[in-house]
């Protein structure tokens, strides 16, 4: 073979080996400049190549040669979609690539800034059955609502997304900020918006109690039947009955109250024992006064006896008195005479 030929085919073996050579080491950056980007992925373009890569050893079975590519591409994720959907890559790979999943919410958890960031990671680690995350980032979703208003979103927010653990959690701390009725009212009210009917009865129930007036009971009746609770609407009656029995006699308007607010309610069964009370209440005052006025009668009859009793013993002795002493007109008399004689008169 002539030199020329030799020459000729060793520039060509050598041109064949650098483009070769130049193929195996294409920068990643040249490769994501030529691909198409995913469709509503966060992820750069250059984490996306990567995740490709990685995504070809997965489907070979080759996860430990996956694994580092994927870690890598999570270093570089400086926010929550960017994680979580790191973590979404992997989910077609199931329980091999679990710890790396993991990895993933547990940074996502640490760049949560916000309440919406603190409910997706909720959502998705529940998803993804990493309990341990779940319980921390609801924690700080409770932790970070300090007033009522803001527990009162979260817990709207939370049912939208249908965490209704949160929303439960959200009014239980609530619930612990109740200073007045109308607090009390405007809480049982969100409650029942929400559904949380436990919160709600235990909120109406704990006025109740509050209350041990016979009036302000009948009136916090009224107050509490738009929420539909009939136990705690007969609960509210029977309390204030059992307050206003005690004193029948002078409570009869009171107890007149009870039936009209029963019978307001639709309480039959309660509105007959009111009215029985009433009645009782009216039969008790006239004996009373009845009593009033027979006890002043024999107590003035008692006091005519006595006041009779001393006059005859007055009279009694001024007679005595009066028959032991001889008559003074006799007794001059009897002196004069005397006088007389001795005189010789």
């Amino acid at each position: 073979m002539s030199p020329q030929l030799t020459f000729a085919r060793n520039l060509l073996l050598a041109c064949t080996i650098a483009v070769s050579v130049a193929n195996f080491s294409l920068p990643i950056s040249v490769e994501a400049a030529k691909k198409t980007q995913w469709v509503d992925s966060p992820l750069p373009v250059e984490s996306q190549v990567a995740l490709d890569r990685a995504g070809k050893f997965l489907k070979s079975g080759k996860y430990d040669k996956a694994r580092p590519i994927i870690l890598s591409t999570l270093q570089s994720a400086g926010d929550v979609p960017k994680c979580l959907a790191i973590a979404q890559f992997t989910e077609a790979y199931a329980f091999p690539m679990m710890e790396v999943r993991r990895q993933c919410c547990v940074k996502a958890l640490e760049l949560c800034r916000t309440e919406d960031d603190y409910l997706l990671m909720a959502l998705k680690a529940r998803k993804y059955q990493f309990f341990e995350v779940t319980r921390m980032a609801i924690s700080k979703l409770i932790e970070n609502a300090k007033t009522m208003p803001q527990l009162y979103e979260l817990a709207k927010r939370a049912q939208e997304v249908a965490l209704n653990d949160v929303a439960h959690l959200a009014m239980e701390k609530a619930y612990t900020g109740l200073k007045s009725q109308d607090d009390a009212f405007a809480y049982a009210s969100t409650c029942k918006s929400l559904g949380i009917d436990d919160l709600m009865r235990k909120a109406i129930k704990q006025m109740i109690d509050d209350e041990d007036e016979s009036i302000p009971l009948c009136d916090l009746t009224l107050n509490i039947q738009r929420y539909g609770m009939r136990d705690e609407t007969r609960y509210a009656l029977r309390k204030a009955l059992d307050h206003t029995s005690k004193d029948l006699p002078t409570a009869t308007q009171e107890m007149a109250k009870i039936a009209e607010t029963a019978r307001m309610v639709n309480e039959p069964d309660v509105k007959a024992r009111a009215e029985y009370f009433v009645k009782k209440g009216n039969l008790m005052l006239r004996q009373q006064q009845q009593s009033e006025v027979d006890q002043r009668a024999a107590r003035a009859a008692r006091e005519r006896a006595s006041l009779d009793a001393a006059r005859a013993a007055d009279t009694q002795r001024e007679q005595s008195a009066g028959f032991g002493r001889s008559d003074p007109s006799s007794t001059n008399t009897q002196t004069q005479q005397n006088s007389h004689a001795s005189t010789g008169y």
